[in-house]
């Protein structure tokens, strides 16, 4: 008999923040799961996203095998691009939990993205704030979103009050107070799941610390330009009162675990401060990579990336309005059911003269596509892709501030090195990892006349800094270990495992043996997972009772 596998994610949370508050003390059943289990750390994706490095936890599988690079997608041999949700992972690969769920293994999930629409498995799944839209169903089985609703107070999947950067108090004070309220209810909601909605496998995100660490970035870090000394003395220890919260739920978990059963504590990646921005289609633009239509549009909404968009942006902020839009454009992208914000409002792919074009990016995160002529009016043959790739590294490499004479680009690696060729027609061909204290920001709002900019939150997660999460593991089949790194490719095999179900052979993760006490055998399923899901299409569902 197989006990029921907890695992818990805490999105963005560095592991030398839960060393210092185990060192001091204050959480005690962190501290009991690195005394009597397995600590270390987890290892990221590359770049370390939420979206691509939860949709590898989920799937066990690199990017370059589940096809989810960022949050935005470029279609195959196109400019077009869409927004990522559920369905665009299922597409591709598919979680651990429908193949558990085809092994006739209960999962319960909560916020791990993409997670919209929720999965119609046995068990439970609640979507997350990232991919569900305003007023969308958020759980399955439908009668849990009224559950939540009557006994939490109800599960909020569009938490973004403001797009704020943190530096001004009375923000900060709003939006860390509104972050705490989030994931106050989020925890009551865990423990109504965890108590009446019994599962094998319970996958449960919290997003509450990379938003806290996102503005507090300048409050932490003590070199930061933006460094306060008495917002540090007021604000500083809110991370460590976060930890706290979920450190109690551990223990509350850990009261009601069987001998047999396996609880997991992980982040996605870490957390640092975030100096400057740079604006990669922006200087693409400026080395004659990326070109611009002539037409009127173009020309305006240019002309107001240069002049006009940092006051409009501050209004939009103080009004509340700036994040809302921000994902708006975003859903909408590439969205033929309705108006597509980002062609209206950002320097978008029908803005961009492709026939003198050879590079450009879809989303942040340093990725970069070659318009080679597979696109429909692509700019590079295939005899000249070596010399212009390896041209345009070489270049992005030698990029320094302007005012600070620093080096921005760490490292640029080939798209087929980091991610293979499974996806090749759709991954990039080339990944800039920033250096530290540098983002990659969003592309759409390229400013033509300046590539550098102030970021939009003082701490972020870019660069090899940022590459490694928390990892602890704690009961009966866990291994007296310490300092182990686990790729976030690990956790679904090693889940399946420890439920006696064989590993799926499309899996890239490894079963961690010496981690926890299990034996793994690999099966290819053969349908079996797609027969499962077309019958609960069919009947309807099934209800988590």
């Amino acid at each position: 008999m197989t006990g029921s596998v907890y695992v818990f994610g805490f999105d963005g949370v560095p592991p030398e923040l839960v060393e210092r508050g185990i060192d001091a003390g204050r959480l005690p059943n962190f501290e009991r799961m690195r005394a009597e289990g397995a600590d270390g750390t987890t290892r990221s994706t590359v770049p370390p996203l939420s979206m691509i490095a939860w949709s590898s936890f989920a799937t066990g599988r690199n990017p370059g095998n589940h096809g989810v690079y960022n949050f935005m997608l470029k279609g195959e041999g196109e400019y077009g691009t869409e927004f990522v949700d559920a369905e665009t992972l299922r597409e591709q690969s598919k979680p651990v939990w429908e193949y558990l769920d085809a092994e006739g293994k209960r999962s319960g999930v909560m916020n791990v993205m993409p997670g919209y629409p929720p999965s119609r498995t046995s068990g439970f799944h609640i979507s997350d704030n990232i991919t569900t839209p305003s007023g969308g169903d958020y759980a399955f089985p439908d009668e849990l979103q009224q559950d939540i609703e009557q006994r939490t107070g109800g599960y909020d999947v569009d938490p973004y009050e403001g797009y704020d950067d943190g530096t001004d108090e009375d923000n900060l004070r709003g939006l860390l107070d509104n972050f705490f309220e989030i994931e106050r209810n989020r925890i009551e909601v865990a423990k109504l799941l965890v108590s009446e909605y019994p599962c094998d496998f319970y996958s449960l995100v919290f997003q509450g610390p990379d938003n806290v660490l996102h503005v507090l970035g300048h409050v932490l870090d003590e070199t930061h330009p933006k460094h306060d000394p008495e917002l540090a003395e007021k604000y500083g220890d809110r991370p460590l009162e976060l930890l706290e919260r979920y450190d109690d739920l551990l223990g509350w978990v850990m009261e009601r675990m069987d001998d047999e059963d396996s609880l997991v504590a992980l982040s996605d990646h870490g957390h640092g401060p975030i100096y400057r921005t740079v604006n990669l289609n922006s200087w693409l633009y400026n080395a004659g990579y990326l070109d611009l239509e002539s037409r009127p549009w173009t020309r305006l909404k240019q002309f107001g990336y240069n002049h006009v968009y940092d006051a409009v942006e501050s209004v939009l902020s103080d009004l509340n309005l700036f994040s809302k839009l921000k994902m708006g454009v975003a859903r909408t992208s590439g969205d033929s059911s309705g108006p597509d914000l980002a062609e209206l409002l950002t320097i978008s792919r029908k803005d961009i003269d492709w026939s003198e074009t050879a590079a450009f990016t879809v989303a942040s995160g340093g990725q970069i596509y070659l318009n080679t002529d597979d696109h429909d009016e692509g700019a590079i043959p295939p005899e000249k892709y070596d010399e212009v790739r390896e041209r345009l590294r070489d270049q992005l490499l030698a990029i320094e501030h302007p005012d600070r004479g620093d080096r921005v680009i760490d490292s640029v690696l080939y798209g087929e090195d980091v991610y293979g060729d499974a996806y090749a027609d759709t991954r990039p061909d080339l990944v800039c990892m920033p250096a530290p204290g540098y983002q990659i920001q969003y592309p759409q709002t390229m400013k033509t006349t300046r590539v550098f900019g102030d970021p939009p939150k003082t701490g972020s997660h870019t660069s090899m800094n940022e590459m490694h999460g928390i990892f602890y593991a704690w009961g009966g089949p866990v291994r007296s270990e310490t300092g182990v790194t686990v790729d976030l490719t690990d956790f679904a095999p090693t889940a399946c495992s420890l439920l006696d179900v064989p590993v799926p052979e499309e899996m890239d993760g490894d079963v961690r043996g010496d981690v926890f006490e299990v034996e793994s055998g690999r099966e290819r399923y053969d349908g079996k997972v797609e027969a499962k899901r077309a019958v609960r299409e069919v009947v309807g569902g099934i209800s988590a009772d």
